[in-house]
């Protein structure tokens, strides 16, 4: 059970970092999303690793954090599309 503890502190940095990438990014801030990349697959790793079933708890917050990255992708997009405009 201590393992989904920790697992649930990490989800919940990583949405915490991806939220205010989407909100550094609204004010032109240059986003690096570098040392998202080793907690994620580490975060990941840990889940794969998980009991069968006892991950399920989990999906909520992972849903929540795949639709938080799809904002951030989406904002990524536009934003480079408003550059793209600029220097045309």
């Amino acid at each position: 059970m201590n393992q989904n503890i920790d697992i649930m502190a990490d989800l919940d940095a990583v949405g915490g970092i991806v939220a205010r990438a989407e909100s550094e990014l609204a004010v032109g801030v240059v986003l690096d999303l570098s040392p998202l990349e080793s907690l994620v697959e580490s975060l990941c790793a840990r889940i794969e690793s998980l009991p069968p079933g006892e991950g399920r708890h989990l999906q909520p917050e992972l849903l929540a954090l795949a639709d938080a990255f799809g904002r951030l992708g989406q904002s990524i997009e536009t934003a480079m599309d408003d550059v793209k405009a600029e220097v045309s």
